[in-house]
């Protein structure tokens, strides 16, 4: 399905008006929430001299879990030539920033005397690199003298500083075969075609060369393990688990490792191989591997859908793809999150062949598919998901956007949600005003997305209206909501009294190996490379930690049509009254009277002395606020209920006012139900915590 973005098409218009961004919304977190951890002109530290400088002096950053940022940068000045001109650099902020490894200085882990992590004309430190969660390192090199050979002159090297090995080297016989070496470059290893978690397991994908190898047939391998013990996961020409032959492996570049060591990776089978023999329509698979215990089919193509048992994962022939992985969706618990298509009776491409699932060894779940209700919006369904942006945590909160289908333009048919299964809302639409400026967001679709394991989503947007930058980054936090990140056109200040005007920046999406990206720490740490106007550019970290979400507790009765309301609430309120806060029950009796009261301090008690099944959440004293009808349909469970905290705050008096930051209020709803004992039932409740 094809989707025309206006917001490309206006992009000129915008751009022209670059000049005038700063003048039409507040700063961006990036200005009022980060700090620069090296930029153009500062000295490196660790070196005698030399500066950050030259063309393209930052590669983005990655950042472990205590805020440390690994990053290559180009030097200038000194001693600086063309073979030792990059080096590595690690540190929360710039007094703590120190040099790891300079190219052209000997390999790191003495094992080749007399060899420089250099060519005879360039540097020799890859611009692929990692950080695991607990802060090891893994980056390829390039090496030249000490009698190395155009055949092993490159390497993976992992470890801490003052403590690295080669994971792998290139020459080196491979594990798991008869004879064959190791053939590939790793100069520059991709942070996608490898990973390195916090217990030190890494994987990699290898071609291999001479021994056994039969020409194309069995010539790629892909490996899992430690320095000196490194297993083979699966080769090119092994056999399935009814006989098929494996002739394609990471053919879609599907594979990540998570915090157990446990990988999962895409292969294809051969035609005709094995029993039944393999047709086009269920060639392709995903395969699990655990250590200790080996592989395992974790889908393949063709398989029934176990929550729509008429409908199997694509079937179809040629260049479609049942299984798209987007950048981090691997879970420590062996579950991922596929973007698939769906193929079956009753399926239709206009609105219902795509599906969010998610897999593990041994179940699959579907979480959203094509042709629901798109959350928020009446009269509105899901069209078709963007692969890359299907993203989920540890909590399996996912994030995806979609085209939406129904009453819709071209200027407003997209947007990106977020949630658990059956609890989606909506993070941003096109079209809508982003808070705090006069410009309309363009489509989310296809746009560079992170979540983090608080739900924090980090994306970029290409916005439009008078004024409009030429780049924006949004944040989305669940308590908050949306806040800009990010805009080209700002004035940051780089070094004291020197100010320098944005115009891009990013991050790297790609897994950690512990269910976050590289550059988003779960305690919402973004390490981030902006580019200025002039040429130059900044290693900058963005610190907007987590806010907390209300707590629902207690239980809603069972009324007499079998429903149960339920309380949640969008956030916590702010002592200034700054951000909005709605209080909302959903699966209330239809056309009831009802209200929503609070106090502050929770209870439990049963609503009646017999035969209800409601509890009394909130201890006297309370407020109670407007009687309010539940809409919906009689005897039916649609009714809603709402409240607007933001609005009440700012009415009048209010039961515990005023509030200082950490005190709690207490909410719950009642409404009619005449059949039942005291002729009304309850729901459950949620407790808000004031936020400073």
């Amino acid at each position: 399905m094809t989707h025309s973005n206006p917001a490309l098409r206006r992009l000129s218009i915008a751009a022209a008006a670059v000049a005038l961004c700063t003048a039409v919304h507040a700063q961006s977190l990036s200005i009022t929430h980060g700090s620069v951890i090296a930029t153009n002109g500062d000295v490196a530290p660790g070196l005698g001299g030399e500066v950050f400088g030259g063309t393209g002096t930052f590669d983005s950053g990655v950042i472990a879990d205590d805020g440390r940022i690994f990053f290559r940068g180009r030097l200038t000045g000194g001693t600086t030539v063309a073979t030792n001109e990059r080096a590595y650099y690690i540190g929360t902020n710039r007094s703590s920033l120190s040099l790891v490894l300079r190219s052209g200085a000997p390999e790191p882990t003495g094992t080749v005397p007399g060899a420089t992590m250099n060519t005879s004309t360039a540097a020799g430190l890859s611009s692929g690199f990692r950080i695991s969660a607990d802060g090891r390192l893994l980056f390829g090199i390039s090496m030249s003298g000490g009698g190395v050979l155009t055949t092993n002159d490159t390497g993976i090297v992992v470890g801490t500083p003052g403590n690295f090995q080669f994971l792998v080297r290139e020459g080196a016989s491979a594990p798991g075969t008869v004879g064959a070496t190791i053939s590939t470059s790793f100069s520059s290893p991709s942070q996608q075609s490898s990973g390195l978690n916090a217990s030190g397991q890494a994987w990699f994908s290898a071609t291999l060369l001479g021994g056994d190898v039969s020409g194309t047939t069995n010539n790629q391998a892909l490996y899992h393990g430690t320095p000196g013990n490194l297993t083979m996961v699966v080769r090119k020409g092994a056999s399935g688990p009814n006989g098929e032959l494996i002739s394609g492996l990471y053919a879609g570049f599907i594979g990540q490792i998570n915090a157990s060591g446990q990988f999962y990776y895409d292969v294809s089978y051969a035609t005709g191989s094995g029993s039944p023999a393999v047709s086009a329509t269920n060639d392709r698979a995903i395969w699990l591997y655990t250590p200790g215990v080996g592989n395992v089919e974790m889908v393949r193509e063709g398989d029934a859908c176990t929550d729509y048992p008429t409908c199997v994962y694509l079937n179809g022939t040629g260049s479609l793809i049942p299984f798209s992985f987007a950048a981090s969706n691997f879970l420590n618990s062996g579950k991922a999150l596929s973007a698939t298509n769906l193929s079956g009776t009753g399926v239709s491409s206009t609105n219902d062949d795509t599906a969010l699932v998610l897999f593990s060894a041994t179940t699959d779940k579907v979480l959203v598919r094509e042709g629901d209700v798109a959350p928020g919006l009446t009269g509105i369904t899901l069209g078709a998901f963007n692969t890359s942006n299907a993203l989920i945590n540890e909590s399996e909160t996912i994030c995806f956007t979609s085209v939406l289908v129904g009453p819709v333009t071209t200027a407003d048919d997209a947007a990106m949600f977020t949630g658990t299964q059956g609890n989606f809302r909506m993070v941003m639409r096109e079209g809508d005003i982003g808070p705090g400026t006069t410009w309309a967001f363009g489509s989310p679709l296809g746009q560079s997305t992170m979540m983090n394991g608080a739900g924090q989503i980090l994306f970029v947007n290409s916005m439009t209206g008078t004024g409009a930058p030429s780049s924006t980054t949004w944040l989305y936090d669940p308590a908050t909501g949306l806040k800009l990140c990010f805009s080209a056109g700002e004035q940051m200040e780089v070094q004291p009294g020197v100010f320098k005007t944005t115009t891009t920046q990013g991050g790297v999406q790609f897994n950690n190996c512990n269910s976050r990206p590289l550059s988003f720490t779960d305690d919402g740490k973004i390490a981030s490379r902006v580019s200025f106007s002039d040429a130059t550019g900044a290693i900058v970290v963005v610190n907007y930690p987590p806010n907390s979400l209300p707590t629902a507790y207690c239980t809603g009765g069972t009324t007499t049509n079998g429903c149960v309301a339920s309380m949640s609430a969008n956030a916590n309120p702010k002592i200034d009254h700054s951000n909005a806060v709605t209080v909302a029950v959903s699966g209330v009796e239809g056309q009831k009277a009802g209200l929503i009261y609070y106090g502050l301090n929770r209870h439990l008690a049963p609503w009646c002395s017999s035969g209800g099944t409601s509890f009394l959440c909130v201890k006297a004293p309370t407020q109670r606020t407007a009687v309010q009808d539940s809409g919906g349909t009689a005897n039916s469970c649609d009714g809603t209920m709402t409240l607007n905290w933001s609005a009440l705050q700012s009415g009048g008096t209010m039961l515990g006012s005023p509030f200082a930051a950490g005190n709690k209020v207490d909410v719950q709803a009642w409404f009619r139900d005449p059949t039942a004992c005291r002729t009304t039932n309850l729901s459950n409740a949620v407790e808000l915590t004031y936020q400073p």
